[in-house]
């Protein structure tokens, strides 16, 4: 790589011009500036004079944000055991001194390797960034149990751009594929807000480009997550198929992320949805027999807990219309709620655990008990009725008509529900 490509490349990841480099260069140089016209003998392979180039490392260096030596925009310079003076001619430097005629054809050829090294070891993400991406996305997963979707997503959107501008330089293989397998993630938690917030469609076009990063990245992790996304999205919108189908796909790939309970129990609530009971029974089987407690220490909506594991339970024998033992695990649901710190603790989950707990004390016949089970739904603020609530209450609707007829209450229950959809405050009912 000449050093023309490497210069224009730093300009091009900046949207500069050969002038504009020129500017920002005299503004630290002060008098002893360059001529605007100087970066485009630069690109062409010419090497400034005096300390130009490492006012030109400097000014990159502070913009990119990153270190850049003058070797890296021109290969060959200050070469080890050369000092700072130039090489013997190669494809990236044309001007040679006179004073290396005396080295040999083999230290000659021997610096040729030590430019190939350099130009595949040059990066713009070091492990260190690549940490604080990985830490920003577990920041934004967690913030999701209490933070309501629409404070979040514009950052994940920049979290996405900030991998997606780190993409377009240069990394070694090994951060690459680190790299696009965040990117992968990162769509994936759009992908669940988009859904939450509503937007089907906009939750497609984030699982498929976070499909298509996890494929590239050939990363098992990444397309788990893809897939559990994907897998719930179409719980949600009523394809209890292709949410069993997903989960399937995701269990296929190997991972010690700690995602098999969500995974194995979400295919069993899509079974039940079926109606396939035998085998919505033995995924529960599989994951008493398999369930792990030494979950990953850096957790978020991808990883579950015990309290969401006894919510998928539950909701699983309440779709094989099991009331009692529906109940049970909803009783466990939230004593291992009541344990977790405030901050780790999902307010979408507890709302469907209140709401299928609803539907599951009508079916034994428990009205106060459905009511009571229910109220604190009602206080929800309105940026955080999402849309699996939404769809769960609809639903609560359904069951709550079938027993209006025969109970006053019921009916008041009703209208409660209907009222809070549309956004109208539900004041507290007196016969509750």
């Amino acid at each position: 790589m000449c050093a023309t490509t490497q210069l224009q490349g730093f300009l091009d990841r900046l949207g500069w011009s050969p002038e504009r480099l020129a500017r920002e260069i005299n503004h630290i140089r002060g008098n002893e500036g360059v001529s605007p016209k100087a970066p485009y003998h630069w690109l062409r392979g010419a090497y400034p004079r005096r300390d130009i180039p490492h006012a030109v490392a400097e000014v990159l260096s502070e913009r990119l944000g990153e270190p850049i030596d003058v070797g890296m925009i021109w290969p060959g310079r200050s070469m080890p055991g050369l000092g700072s003076r130039p090489l013997a001619p190669t494809a990236a430097v044309a001007d040679v001194s006179p004073d290396h005629s005396g080295l040999t054809p083999l230290i000659k050829d021997s610096c040729d390797s030590i430019l190939l090294a350099r130009r595949v070891s040059i990066t713009n993400m070091d492990e260190a960034a690549l940490e604080r991406v990985s830490n920003e996305l577990t920041a934004i997963s967690v913030s999701y149990f209490h933070v309501p979707p629409s404070s979040l997503v514009h950052r994940a959107i920049l979290l996405r751009d900030r991998i997606s501008t780190s993409l377009a330089g240069p990394q070694r293989p090994s951060q690459k594929r680190k790299l696009l397998s965040l990117g992968a993630k990162c769509c994936a938690l759009l992908a669940w807000m988009a859904d939450d917030l509503g937007d089907p469609r906009a939750a497609q076009n984030h699982s498929s480009a976070a499909w298509e990063l996890a494929e590239l990245a050939d990363h098992h992790e990444a397309r788990r997550w893809v897939r559990l996304t994907q897998a719930r999205q179409a719980f949600w919108m009523g394809d209890f198929m292709e949410a069993a189908q997903r989960t399937t796909e995701a269990l296929a790939y190997t991972s010690d992320d700690g995602l098999d309970d969500f995974l194995t129990l979400l295919r069993a609530r899509s079974w039940a949805a079926i109606g396939l009971e035998k085998e919505a029974h033995q995924a529960i089987s599989g994951w008493m027999e398999t369930r792990r407690d030494d979950l990953p220490k850096d957790d978020g909506l991808f990883v579950l807990r015990k309290d969401r594991q006894s919510y998928l339970v539950g909701a699983t024998y309440l779709a094989l219309d099991q009331p009692d033992r529906a109940l049970r695990e909803f009783r466990h649901f939230f004593d291992h709620f009541a344990a977790l710190a405030p901050n780790q603790r999902f307010y979408g989950v507890e709302a469907l655990a209140r709401i299928d707990a609803l539907r599951a004390h009508l079916r034994c016949q428990e009205v106060d008990e459905a009511a009571g089970a229910i109220e604190p739904v009602f206080g929800m603020k309105p940026d955080k009725l999402i849309n699996m609530t939404r769809v769960a209450l609809r639903e609560a609707l359904g069951e709550l008509g079938r027993h209006a007829e025969a109970d006053a209450s019921v009916r008041n229950l009703t209208n409660r529900v209907e009222r809070f959809l549309s956004g109208i405050p539900a004041t507290r009912s007196r016969t509750l």
